[in-house]
């Protein structure tokens, strides 16, 4: 882990591994507890992750500064669709590369759970498909703007899972925990009455949300060197575990 600087930083954060893409940039002060989101941009849109550099420049022109003032590049690191995951991995590791800043792996589902914008227990919830959810259950505290900064705090491991499974292994019976995420709508009928009644469909974590569990991040030292990012995707791609083989059978050229 890389050491955390003092005083006000200004943080780029940026999220791609759902079908809301969101971006973020404004001010963290860890020693003086206080934090501002400036500027952002959420696109819940086809293919919104191919336009997310020409998005960041103009969420940092509207924040009114450059990329020379960041003191680091946040990155949603996953779980989530694979494509997504790679593009804002790779474009926040470049980012950070070329600014000579470190950057924060935040997780995906963090940032979902934080976008419920609720006060206590939440177990955020993606579409995996397969008949399967990307879930994580956290903790969340301070995210209404007011004194201190905001927590989003993991409870137990993230996992993929059928959501009955998951349900059983993370969302024990608590009168205010909250569902939210994509993998609400898809497996409701797999939902407790109890969890259905207060669960909230989203497509991915919003800016608000992933700005929280990027401050979340920052504030607890979650910085580390460019080429340590890593995406976290909790299983093989479909390329990996060979469902679509490549179109046309490897030949060997006689040229080389």
């Amino acid at each position: 882990m890389l050491v955390r600087p003092s005083g006000p930083c200004w943080i780029l954060t940026l999220d791609a591994s759902t079908p809301r893409s969101a971006i973020a940039v404004g001010r963290v002060d860890v020693d003086a507890g206080t934090h501002a989101r400036v500027a952002s941009d959420d696109e819940a849109a086809e293919q919104a992750s191919a336009q997310l550099m020409p998005r960041v420049e103009r969420v940092l022109a509207r924040a009114g500064i450059t990329p020379r003032a960041l003191a680091a590049v946040a990155c949603g690191r996953g779980p989530g669709t694979f494509t997504g995951t790679r593009v804002a991995v790779a474009s926040a590791k470049g980012l950070a590369y070329g600014l000579g800043v470190p950057v924060v792996g935040v997780s995906t589902l963090a940032a979902v759970a934080a976008s419920a914008e609720h006060e206590g227990p939440v177990l955020a919830l993606l579409d995996a498909r397969k008949g399967e959810v990307y879930g994580g259950r956290f903790e969340c505290a301070r995210l209404d703007g007011g004194e201190g900064l905001p927590r989003v705090s993991a409870v137990g491991d993230e996992r993929v899972a059928p959501l009955a499974t998951l349900v059983e292994a993370l969302a024990p019976r608590s009168p205010t925990l909250r569902v939210v995420g994509s993998g609400v709508e898809p497996y409701r009928d797999a939902l407790p009455p109890s969890l259905l009644a207060t669960a909230r469909s989203l497509p991915g974590p919003t800016s608000a949300g992933l700005w929280a569990a990027t401050v979340d991040a920052w504030a607890n030292g979650r910085l580390e060197d460019p080429a340590a990012l890593e995406a976290v995707y909790l299983r093989q791609s479909y390329a990996e575990i060979g469902i679509h083989p490549p179109k046309r059978p490897f030949v060997k050229s006689p040229f080389v």
